[in-house]
């Protein structure tokens, strides 16, 4: 543990110190990450379904915030689709717009939550979110999860059609209506990731030592037994192997996040208690973990080097000394030489006293 400690001060010190350079290539990377997931699930265009398409919009998500990746990834989308179907290309731009206007718009933080859930089945780690979002938000996050999961299946159900259907006509958007309507899976994995995400946030509520981490494991196992259970009773074909990958990787990354985002020390846990004139307090105060990089400071001398100085330096004393006696005509025994003159008066009187 002292260890993670010492990488995660010199990881913030690290960050700190190369601000200007993390912060727009972390966007680069998120920009990447968002339109090669995109490219799994819509790749229509063979020019936009192209790695080096994938950098260069990764580099322009680089120049503009986050926020503004939204955009650019509705606008990605929409080109994918109109490459196959320009009634459904047009549909989802105005199922985009509407859902910007009436919701994202007023909850700016809530897009990212709704555009990270489609980036996350693409990379088969969804339940990471609510896991996360029961960690850091309040229960109201479990509405952009649902709003994502919709968007995901909404375009699952697009790519369905357009691969059962011979014809390009204004019947498809009813068409993928109807999917997303009937679809059990979508249903499902929206009940399960708001109640993941309620019970997650009620664990890390409690004022219990290692409530965060056991609020992790918790919703990681939930997230498996519910997926279990209700692929047993409903039969909606779950890859057990990619369920049970998937949820192990989503369980370790939130508890890195949380691991950087806010490492607890509850051995040094206080409950205190104190009044004022018109309540009495109960407070359950736990320190955080912080840890310093020893700093090691070498100080090398040259042995060497300093005995030559040193004999130098003595021979150099010696011969101004011979020097001086030299000049002063006394003899090596001695150590100085001085003259006294006394003038009239203190002859006088050193005569009186003796």
């Amino acid at each position: 543990m002292t260890q993670l400690l010492v990488l995660r001060e010199q990881l913030q010190k690290f960050y700190q110190k190369y601000t200007l350079v993390l912060n727009p290539l972390f966007r680069f990377i998120t920009g990447y990450i968002t339109f090669y997931a995109a490219n799994r699930v819509v790749g229509y265009n063979p020019l936009l379904n192209q790695t080096w398409a994938e950098v260069i919009t990764g580099c322009i998500s680089m120049l503009f915030p986050v926020q503004v990746l939204l955009f650019l990834a509705s606008v990605f989308i929409v080109l994918q689709i109109a490459y196959v179907s320009h009634y459904l290309a047009i549909t989802t731009a105005m199922m985009f717009m509407v859902l910007y206007f009436i919701y994202i718009r007023f909850v700016p933080k809530h897009g990212l939550v709704v555009l990270a859930m489609p980036v996350l089945y693409a990379l088969n780690i969804p339940y990471a979110m609510p896991v996360l979002m029961g960690l850091v938000s309040t229960p109201v996050s479990a509405v952009p999860i649902v709003t994502g999961v919709a968007v995901y299946y909404f375009l699952l159900d697009t790519v369905y059609v357009i691969g059962t259907s011979t014809e390009d006509t204004i019947n498809l958007y009813k068409l993928v209506m109807q999917q997303l309507a009937s679809d059990t899976q979508m249903y499902v994995s929206v009940f399960i990731f708001t109640i993941v995400t309620f019970i997650v946030y009620f664990i890390r509520e409690r004022k219990a030592d290692y409530a965060f981490e056991i609020a992790v494991v918790t919703g990681s196992f939930l997230n498996l037994i519910l997926f279990l259970i209700v692929n047993y009773l409903m039969d909606i074909n779950i890859n057990i192997l990619q369920l049970l990958s998937g949820i192990t990787i989503s369980c370790v990354l939130v508890w890195v996040i949380q691991f950087f985002r806010l490492p607890l020390n509850y051995a040094g846990a206080e409950n205190l208690q104190f009044e004022d004139d018109e309540y009495y307090y109960y407070v359950r105060a736990v320190p955080k973990m912080s840890i310093s990089a020893a700093r090691k400071k070498v100080k090398r001398f040259n042995t060497h080097h300093n005995a030559e100085e040193e004999t130098g330096l003595e021979s150099n004393i010696e011969q101004e000394d011979m020097d001086l006696k030299e000049n002063k005509g006394i003899m090596p025994g001695h150590d100085f030489d001085f003259t006294v003159s006394l003038d009239k008066e203190d002859l006088e009187e050193i005569e009186k006293e003796n």
